[in-house]
């Protein structure tokens, strides 16, 4: 089906739970709806991509990162294949941290999880020397600040900082998510336990997600990105049940412009995952509908009646 084919279908969806379920105030003209529509088919085709790329052939180049063509999260396909799902949950985890920069690419995931061109950090290494990462990343750094080569965390975690002696240093970072791991021995285990004590997968998802508060650097953001991540990579069958507001700036702010037409309403956060759950439920998106509404909303917000792609 034509992209314009199902933008038009979101926008009768859009239009028929606004008329028959739910007011949408924040949809009060034509543009509006269809600009909405049109974030939520990217959003759509943004998860529906990370499950394309593992169906595809992977170079082994995509693995190494010394490689020009390094990509994390291939790389954690190619580990996925080989039923390593330490070393791949250890990828997407890196990839979460440091995100894509539109510029520079996966260029500071690659030297760090390389060894600045040494040896690489791989799971196995960093949970045998977590404090030798500590002592390593501090020569790290300085070498980072004087080779001139340009590194950036992606948008998404643009308010991170490589300095040492930062909020939430790196090394603090690596450890206590190796410390959340490895209280149950390994990341499957840590599934597992989880598994067992939830009664379905919105359960599931939800211990895992609070159990994070643990990690340090990964608010609601960082901990919704890594486990949906987990999903699409089919890791763990669990699904979010809600957009977790609570903390939320961007998809807060499109959900209170959706519902009460204006970004900056005081509505209770519980209120409005509740009316999104509705909405996801009325619409059917498929796999991750609540992280399709999340990232579409945060989008829309920020140009409601004219789409703007946002890759980063």
């Amino acid at each position: 089906m034509k992209r314009q084919d199902l933008i038009d279908e979101i926008s009768e969806q859009l239009e028929s739970f606004s008329t028959h379920e739910i007011p949408l105030r924040g949809l009060d003209t034509p543009d509006k709806i269809t600009t909405l529509a049109a974030q939520i088919l990217d959003s759509k085709r943004r998860i529906e991509y990370v499950g394309a790329i593992g169906r595809n052939k992977i170079s082994p180049l995509r693995g190494n990162p010394h490689s020009d063509i390094f990509d994390p999260l291939r790389a954690a396909w190619l580990h996925v294949y080989e039923g390593n799902v330490d070393e791949a949950c250890w990828l997407i985890f890196l990839s979460t941290h440091f995100g894509k920069h539109l510029k520079y690419g996966w260029q500071l995931c690659a030297d760090i999880y390389g060894g600045l061109g040494g040896d690489v950090w791989t799971w196995e290494k960093v949970v045998a020397e977590v404090d030798t990462f500590h002592a390593w990343y501090e020569g790290c750094y300085r070498q980072m600040l004087a080779d001139g080569q340009k590194r950036r965390f992606g948008n998404h975690r643009k308010y991170e900082s490589l300095k040492p002696d930062s909020k939430r240093p790196l090394p603090r970072v690596i450890s206590s998510y190796v410390a959340w791991v490895g209280n149950v021995g390994s990341h499957e285990a840590r599934f597992a336990e989880a598994k067992a004590a939830s009664s379905s997968q919105e359960e599931y998802f939800d211990i895992l997600y609070r159990s994070m508060r643990a990690v340090l650097s990964f608010g609601r953001a960082g901990r919704f990105d890594f486990l949906t991540m987990l999903i699409k990579f089919c890791i763990i069958d669990a699904k979010p049940g809600t957009l977790y507001l609570n903390g939320a700036t961007g998809p807060l702010d499109g959900a209170n412009l959706l519902f009460y037409g204006e970004a900056r309403n005081a509505a209770n956060y519980k209120v409005l995952d509740d009316l999104l759950a509705r909405l996801s439920a009325f619409m059917d998106m498929g796999l991750l509908e609540m992280q399709i509404l999340e990232d579409a909303l945060c989008n829309w917000q920020k140009s409601p009646s004219r789409h703007v792609y946002f890759g980063g």
